[in-house]
């Protein structure tokens, strides 16, 4: 056995070492080294132990062509390193057991030793390896991280793209403790959220001792800093890449003026976007690469072909449907602020920019037909509830196209379907139903019907219920489950294989009514019939918000900072029938917060708010504003109220985080919500036709006109928000309306009606009904398409497998195809 026993035989076989590593280093192969070119120990590079503990060494050696050479003998030599007069701290038994401090004989025993420095080679057939580093040490204690600078950092962050350095001081047990870094070693370093901060412990023209390490602050938000060595992790330090404060929006970079811009379908529009930090009040310096989300209120008017980039600018492209949209962008969680809990969006905001030029929250895009083209042919899809859940019954799903022949593409539907609805992004169309969520691809050149599960039970498997709605990106869909006890809410993505989110509604008998994501997807504001709001999102825990009373709509701002919420009053003691505004962002243990309301004449169903914004305002202003003026932007919303139209306004401006003062204030990690400065109710119409519940609205176009198609009135409605007048364009034969959907700028629109009740009497089921085909413009109802089966003998029962006396199946649920 081969062991150092005195600080002379350590000091020289190291320098022995030296003395060989002319010829022993280099790793050249001789006549008697067993085909031996390289060897490797581990553990390599540096390590770093306590007086007294122990380490196992292991080398291995390898020919010329990379294969380990076996049944070599190793040798494990300890030195010290050049310019060390001290013995070596460590001794190395022949089987590469190593000792900070001594061995016994029976190399059994490590007895600690003093502090130092010792270097460790292995050798195999004459050739060494690369010199391991062993410094040993007292026992650390703990490790303080704090500058490494001269001076102290002036803030509490540092803006995107500054450098600081850091430094780990190791501490020993004594009382008081002693500093003992310099024996220590290198320190690792790390950060729990890599993206905010970039560690580098060499850097070119930057000397770094073993104990520091440099920083460089990279995606806005907050980590915890750590330094660790021989087992020790320091206490977290928190760093802070600063904030985003604020973003402005300009169309086609500093040239173009203003907030709106009109453009044919299919082009595309260039938005420049500049965000500054919380520390912009005194580096006057903007981010370089801004982690943005952009986000579009109509993505099947327009969309942006990547909704998150660093690049500052993005461009919408315009699609083939026509009408109005506003886009935005936002620092959205978890790609930017990161780490802060709960999320901290920061959406676009009207303002002044750094050079002087208006800046918007939000651009508003008309999409309008090139007055050349051809007028777009649309396809809808109409399916039938007849089956009502028979076990075996198949029902058909028929695309209708006005023409000559009407119908096209048939499609076998293997569940009764309840609602049914498209994503925005492409031609997928999801079926809710009660033993399951359903969907087909209509792209595909035979499509077919898909279940998320072949079982129907349980329903949180198979995501039985009502569709609610379906993000902007297409991806996620959200089902409504009031079958299951208590009742659900399941969330699917389309876009990928991740596991179905469910969440469990807390009160007995709760069901969820409506729903809808804000454009950025960050949060899904639900609400339910006793009066509640869900707010869920991947960042924040799930939570609840009394709205007082139940609400029935909701939907997002110009610029996706906070929800309208339709029948729900703010809060207790205020009007019973309102329209209230919800902040996107969060409080701890606040979901959302009410941020303003406005009484309503009565309780609107639904509400939409228009994509059509004027120029902000512009006004001098007293705190909380940190400038001479501020800006604010105004929002009309359309409310409907059976039998009247309201209209609703909404001036509102964002409210920005503080910048942080000097060193030792703390930073502000929470939301400022949006400032609604004023909310009114402005005309209210009456659209000349009895109280009645719609089947299906929309606002179109640009905002200026309101459709509205309702059971029992055999009609479309055309509500002027202009100048308060509507029009009707009657169905033929007076056609019950059962639902209906229409093109974004209204222009058409499909009506599945029926069109024969026995002895007219409406509450028995339809004898006949048909797919009507509407023109608002000029040509009326001018195609009525019953369903025929043309493979199957003209049989015009939708369901299938009822037997020759079925209840005739007729269509009642349509959407169209987006463009």
């Amino acid at each position: 056995m081969h062991r150092c026993s005195s600080g002379f035989l350590l000091a020289l076989a190291a320098a022995i070492v030296v003395a060989l590593t002319g010829c022993l280093g280099k790793g050249s192969s001789n006549p008697s080294n067993g085909g031996v070119t390289s060897v490797t120990l581990s553990p390599g590079s540096t390590i770093s132990l306590d007086t007294g503990a122990t380490q196992v060494f292991s080398a291995s050696g390898r020919d010329a062509n990379g294969r380990t050479v076996l049944g070599v003998n190793i040798q494990y030599l300890v030195g010290v390193p050049l310019g060390t007069t001290s013995a070596a701290p460590l001794t190395i038994a022949s089987n590469g057991n190593a000792c900070a401090g001594t061995w016994d004989a029976s190399v059994a025993i490590c007895s600690p030793g003093t502090p130092g420095i010792a270097t460790v080679q292995a050798v195999i057939n004459g050739i060494s390896s690369p010199v391991t580093t062993v410094y040993v040490h007292q026992h650390i204690a703990s490790i303080q991280i704090e500058p490494a600078e001269s001076q102290a950092p002036q803030y509490e962050c540092f803006s995107q793209g500054q450098i600081w350095q850091f430094q780990g001081i190791a501490y020993d047990g004594s009382n008081p403790p002693v500093d003992i870094t310099n024996s220590v070693g290198p320190m690792n370093w790390s950060a729990n959220n890599s993206a905010v901060a970039l560690l580098a412990t060499s850097a070119p023209g930057t000397t770094l001792l073993p104990n520091q390490v440099q920083v460089t602050a990279r995606t806005p938000g907050i980590t915890n800093l750590f330094a660790s060595v021989s087992g020790t992790t320091s206490a977290p330090y928190a760093y802070t890449t600063c904030l985003i404060q604020a973003i402005y929006l300009q169309i086609g970079g500093q040239g173009q003026a203003g907030n709106s811009i009109t453009v044919n379908n299919g082009a595309s529009v260039n938005i420049t976007a500049t965000a500054i930090d919380t520390l912009y009040e005194f580096t006057g310096a903007t981010l370089k690469t801004p982690p943005l989300t952009w986000s579009t209120t109509h993505p099947e008017v327009a969309s942006f072909g990547g909704n998150t980039n660093s690049t500052g600018n993005n461009t919408v492209t315009t699609r083939a449907n026509f009408g109005g949209t506003t886009v935005f962008a936002s620092c959205t969680p978890p790609t930017c602020n990161v780490g802060v809990l709960p999320g901290l969006p920061i959406y676009s905001s009207d303002g002044q920019q750094p050079n002087q030029t208006q800046g918007y929250g939000a651009i508003s895009i008309d999409v309008v037909p090139n007055t050349t083209a051809k007028p777009t042919t649309y396809t809808a899809w109409a399916a039938t509830t007849g089956c009502q859940d028979a076990p075996g019954c198949s029902s058909a799903l028929f695309a209708v196209t006005p023409g000559l022949t009407p119908i096209g593409i048939i499609v076998n539907v293997p569940r009764t379907p309840n609602s049914m609805m498209f994503n925005h992004s492409s031609s997928r169309l999801y079926f809710g139903s009660d033993q399951g969520l359903m969907y087909t691809d209509l792209t595909a050149s035979s499509p077919s019907v898909t279940m998320v599960s072949n079982a129907s039970v349980p329903c949180n498997v198979a995501l039985c219920g009502k569709l609610l709605t379906v993000s902007d990106d297409g991806k996620l869909v959200v089902v409504s489950d009031t079958a299951s006890t208590p009742s659900q809410v399941y969330i699917y993505n389309g876009g990928g294989a991740s596991t179905p989110v469910d969440l469990i509604l807390s009160n007995a008998g709760e069901t969820a009514t409506a729903a809808t994501f804000s454009p950025d997807l960050l949060k899904l504001f639900i609400l339910t019939n006793l009066g509640n709001m869900y707010v869920y999102s991947t960042v924040d825990a799930l939570t609840s918000v009394s709205t007082f009373a139940p609400g029935t709509d909701v939907e997002f701002s110009a610029d996706g900072s906070f929800a309208y919420v339709a029948g729900a009053p703010a809060s207790a003691g205020a009007p019973a029938n309102a329209v209230s505004a919800y902040s996107t962002c969060s409080l701890p243990d606040i979901g959302s917060v009410d941020i303003g309301s406005v009484a309503t004449s009565s309780t609107p169903l639904q509400i939409f708010p228009s994509p059509v914004l004027p120029p902000p305002f512009e006004q001098n202003g007293p705190p909380p504003f940190q400038q001479d003026s501020f800006f604010w932007t105004t929002q009309n919303i359309i409310a409907l109220e059976p039998p009247n139209i309201e209209l609703l306004t909404a001036e509102f401006t964002q409210n920005p985080i503080p910048y942080p003062a000097a060193q030792g204030e703390p930073l502000q990690l929470t939301c400022n919500p949006p400032l609604i400065l004023s909310f009114t109710k402005g005309a209210s119409f009456n659209l000349g036709q009895p109280n009645f519940t719609p089947v299906y609205t929309q606002l179109v176009g640009d905002g200026t006109e309101l459709l509205i198609v309702a059971g029992n009135i055999p009609a479309v409605l055309l509500f002027n928000v202009g100048d308060g007048t509507t029009t009707s364009i009657p169905l033929v034969g007076n056609a019950n309306p059962l639902s209906a959907s229409a093109t974004t700028d209204g222009t058409q629109v499909y009506v599945a009606a029926c069109d024969q009740y026995p002895n007219n009497d409406p509450t028995q089921p339809c004898a006949a009904g048909s797919v009507h085909i509407v023109n608002t413009v000029s040509q009326g109802d001018y195609q009525q398409v019953p369903y025929v089966n043309i493979d199957n003998n003209n049989n015009p029962n939708m369901c299938n497998s009822q037997g020759t006396n079925a209840p005739l199946c007729l269509p009642n649920l349509i959407a169209i195809k987006p463009q």
